[in-house]
């Protein structure tokens, strides 16, 4: 079960503005634009890291070879 959480004012503003959504495909559309928003943020803050070093061509590569999963207790 996850434990209640206060909503900031910025999430009061978001569920408000919710609240006039009716329609399936208005929940889609918006869907797609929150999608599109997330990922203009996300490519901006990768553009960022680029371009003071913090992330290169280099250690993108090295990703390849990242091993990072979950390791699971075998059961015997």
């Amino acid at each position: 079960m996850i434990a209640p959480s206060t909503f900031s004012p910025a999430q009061y503003e978001v569920l408000n503005i919710l609240s006039v959504i009716n329609k399936e495909e208005d929940v889609v559309a918006l869907k797609a634009l929150i999608v599109q928003f997330l990922n203009n943020r996300l490519q901006n803050e990768i553009e960022h890291l680029w371009d003071d070093g913090v992330l290169t061509e280099q250690k993108v590569t090295s990703w390849q070879h990242e091993h990072m999963r979950t390791p699971y207790r075998v059961a015997r």
